[in-house]
């Protein structure tokens, strides 16, 4: 049996496929990876999509906001001409049983009205809910998130270290914090271990960066758009898969 690879497949497989693309996501599956990440908007008619970005420009042949057409305007643009865009309901219909999803949320404020509920409903829906930690930059959105579901995985994700946080955390059972690789220190993994977080310190692109890894924060649970060089370098040090060696 081959070897899992423990870490956070962003956006799938970036560097073979498009990002956030049914393609990219097959690709993190064959891969063995553990998880992966994907980011939902809302359409103007309120349907879940997958982006990372809010605009369309810079992934397909379409311009504008993501908010501004309905779902089935959006299918009609072309991901690097190949693809269509796709619903998280037809992800995770793909994605089922196969692997652990970060749903990332891209809320900001009341940006997109509902999608937390829609979101949750699609887990629901799909029968997805077990696989899946829906998880947000904007931390309003997660706690709702909880106020809505009870059962549910959540993380936060940081661009900076927030000592303060992990009474928040205990409050709304959220039990991931990802944080930009370079706010890491030793002391804050300590918290986080002692607070009962996983935490994910994210991006590991280089092979410097995951050689930190191994060396201070092995338990991390890592991002990564570099799927292949991960496995690699991950298959060959024991010290990050001691149940495994």
């Amino acid at each position: 049996m081959e070897m899992k690879i423990r870490g956070i497949a962003h956006r799938g497989d970036p560097v073979r496929f498009p990002e956030n693309t049914l393609s990219a996501f097959q690709a993190a599956c064959e891969m063995e990876f553990t998880h992966l990440e994907l980011d939902v908007h809302l359409s103007k008619d309120g349907v879940p999509v997958l982006s990372h970005d809010f605009a369309l420009d810079r992934m397909t042949d379409g311009t504008g906001l993501i908010r501004d057409y309905t779902v089935e305007q959006l299918k009609r643009f072309r991901v690097k001409e190949i693809e269509t865009i796709p619903t998280l309901e037809e992800t995770m219909r793909l994605l089922k049983g196969k692997i652990s999803v970060l749903v990332e949320l891209k809320q900001q404020g009341d940006y997109y009205p509902g999608l937390e509920e829609a979101v949750l409903e699609v887990l629901r829906s799909t029968d997805t809910a077990g696989q899946s930690r829906i998880i947000s930059f904007d931390h309003f959105s997660v706690a709702r998130t909880r106020r809505l579901d009870k059962d549910i995985e959540l993380g936060m994700i940081a661009s900076g270290s927030m000592p303060y946080v992990f009474p928040f955390m205990k409050e709304i059972r959220c039990g991931f914090l990802g944080i930009q690789l370079r706010f890491m220190t030793p002391e804050y993994a300590r918290m986080m271990e002692e607070n009962g977080i996983q935490s994910g310190p994210w991006p590991i692109h280089t092979i410097e960066e995951m050689e930190l890894i191994a060396k201070l924060y092995p338990t991390g649970l890592i991002t990564t758009n570099y799927l292949e060089r991960w496995a690699d370098f991950y298959r060959s040090h024991s010290e990050l898969h001691p149940e495994q060696s």
